[in-house]
């Protein structure tokens, strides 16, 4: 982004580039400010364009904002490399750039009084582990198994991200998905979240969009004579392939020469093989077939005849692995092998068409006029039993469209995987900062130094989220602000922001409840942000991590003072060669090297 910086000028125009700390700072907080009107439900929403390949995308979504961001400036840089810590949590990175950013602002203020780094540092960090221990000691416990403290989770999660009306749709979705891969292990829950498959499909409405106990394949079947549903399947699950390689694909060179009277019973020899593999298929009791090898035309078509399906070439990991977790089989290497013990079941195994209604057409298509298909197929295998493994197919017109819904459904199943590790849970709305905040105040009365001013300034920073809550739900912050102080104090500490009623209520009558777990990392990685960038006092650039040794002159410099204070005291020569070597530059006007 233009305004964060160049590589040569990382600093920009700032008037004086010595006074690092205003400059870091002010570098973070153009990042930040991208942010600000996208927390919370009613935040506004981010056009991003992507230009190579040309695409755009319209999202509130902390994460994808980021990922799509450029950031040269140090500062910025720097925030967004602490940001990214978030993403791996899942969900909460558009409070943690703001608070990083509410404690950046707050501590300007502090270094304009005097108030050295160490001192802000210590403060700050004191009041984050004092903010974790409140957190822990005011949130409430939950359990994964029970569907109603899991649909608020994922609701709330969801609700920040979707258009509306589906949040409510994917959050039912997430929740089913998470409770049924969840298994106890030593006591203890553990979850795969690659055992969810995503599928996004453009075509119909959002309406459409459905859940799949089972997976769905973006293939068809082998062949058109093959029954397009089947009820009750039996699952035949092979990592061999039924082909015969041509000589050009074996891996050993090796030619056999035929008599031209032989050629037929080579023919015969091939066919009576075919219908060997066959015949052992049909023993074992399957009438589906999902090979992650290939399936010649001769097999197929045999086994169309019987009645049976076959999909081939399913990658092994995403399709054969999930697959049998779900229907239960077992996956065999060789049809030897093959017994009815090692099949899957499942409800219906079917192929759907899905018309087509992009009219983008590739390059090569339209300069050799070969239309793109109108309609893709996929084979959809549902009704599993108990499934360890399930398929959320997301519809709608709109590309765009299905990117949003796709990352509220991730923002959904990321809370309930926190719910899982974590089975606590913190009133939303603003109301565990507000709470957090009259905390602290109270607090920050046990130090008798400058220390307390710094507990102060992390407090006004998490009031600084409900104002900012306040505002992007069309409120007045300063009331909102002062309202939620006097609720607080009162005793209800669960007091948040119906941004819909646009009034004050308990957190967990509106449903709004977040999990511990996210909360908890997205205020420690502010802190440490925060305090990253407080503490630094000047900014060195160097190149390929080359350090000019002291007493060293770069190549073709001219001799000069021994101590320099200024680049001006170089001779001009010297200072090109110093900008043409690999060693360190001068930053700024000064240099700071002892040569």
């Amino acid at each position: 982004m233009p305004w964060l910086g160049t590589v040569e000028k990382p600093f920009g125009n700032e008037p004086d580039r010595l006074y690092t700390q205003p400059s870091l700072t002010r570098g973070a907080e153009l990042l930040i400010d991208n942010f600000r009107s996208s927390l919370g439900p009613r935040g506004m929403v981010k056009l991003i364009l992507q230009p190579f390949p040309m695409r755009d995308e319209i999202t509130s979504d902390g994460k994808t904002i980021l990922t799509s961001m450029g950031a040269v400036h140090p500062g910025a840089w720097i925030l967004r490399e602490m940001a990214y810590s978030q993403i791996v949590v899942g969900d909460g990175v558009i409070t943690t750039l703001v608070l990083a950013g509410e404690l950046l602002k707050n501590s300007k203020k502090l270094l304009a009084l005097k108030v050295r780094p160490a001192v802000i540092i210590h403060g700050y960090r004191e009041a984050m582990k004092h903010t974790r221990d409140t957190l822990r000691k005011i949130s409430k416990p939950a359990d994964w198994r029970d569907h109603d403290d899991m649909l608020r989770v994922a609701r709330t999660a969801a609700g920040t991200k979707s258009f509306g009306y589906q949040a409510a749709k994917l959050a039912e979705f997430a929740v089913f998905a998470v409770q049924h891969i969840t298994e106890m292990r030593g006591g203890k829950p553990q979850l795969d979240i690659g055992d969810i498959c995503v599928l996004k499909v453009i075509g119909k409405t959002s309406d459409e969009t459905r859940l799949i106990r089972g997976i769905a394949f973006q293939s068809g079947l082998r062949h058109p004579g093959m029954p397009k549903r089947i009820e009750n399947p039996r699952i035949a699950l092979l990592t061999c392939g039924l082909e015969f390689k041509r000589f050009w694909e074996e891996e050993t060179p090796v030619k056999v020469q035929v008599a031209p009277g032989r050629i037929g019973s080579m023919r015969e020899a091939r066919l009576k093989l075919v219908r060997e593999n066959v015949d052992r298929i049909t023993a074992s009791g399957a009438d589906l077939v999902v090979m992650s090898k290939g399936c010649d035309e001769l097999h197929a078509s045999m086994l169309a005849e019987r009645g049976i399906q076959v999909v081939h070439r399913v990658p092994d990991a995403g399709g054969i692995g999930r697959l049998a977790k779900a229907s239960g089989g077992k996956a065999v290497g060789s049809l030897d092998d093959l017994k009815e013990e090692d099949l899957g079941h499942a409800g219906f195994a079917e192929e759907v068409k899905v018309p087509r209604f992009d009219t983008r057409r590739l390059e090569k298509e339209v300069k050799s006029g070969e239309p793109l298909p109108e309609e893709d197929r996929l084979f959809v295998i549902d009704g599993c039993t108990n499934p360890r493994s399930v398929t959320i197919l997301i519809r709608g017109q709109v590309e765009s469209g299905l990117g949003e819904s796709e990352r509220a459904l991730d923002a959904a199943l990321a809370a309930c995987r926190a719910l899982v590790k974590e089975p606590r849970v913190v009133g939303g709305a603003g109301a565990v900062e507000a709470e957090l905040a009259h905390r602290l105040k109270k607090f920050a009365l046990s130090f008798d130094d400058k220390t307390q001013l710094a507990v102060i300034a992390y407090a006004e920073a998490l009031e600084g989220l409900v104002e900012l809550l306040a505002r992007n739900a069309g409120l007045d912050p300063i009331d909102a602000r002062l309202e939620m102080e006097a609720a607080h104090a009162r005793g209800l500490k669960w007091t948040g922001i119906d941004v819909f009623a646009r009034r004050l209520r308990d957190a967990f009558e509106m449903g709004v409840v977040e999990p511990l777990l996210i909360k908890d990392s997205a205020f420690m990685i502010a802190s440490e942000a925060a305090c990253q960038l407080v503490r630094v006092d000047r900014v060195l650039k160097g190149y390929a991590g080359a350090t000019l040794i002291p007493g060293e002159i770069p190549p073709g410099s001219s001799e000069g003072p021994r101590v320099l204070n200024d680049a001006k005291d170089l001779p001009e020569e010297t200072v090109k060669a110093f900008r043409k070597s690999r060693f360190l530059k001068p930053y700024g006007s000064k240099l700071e090297l002892n040569l």
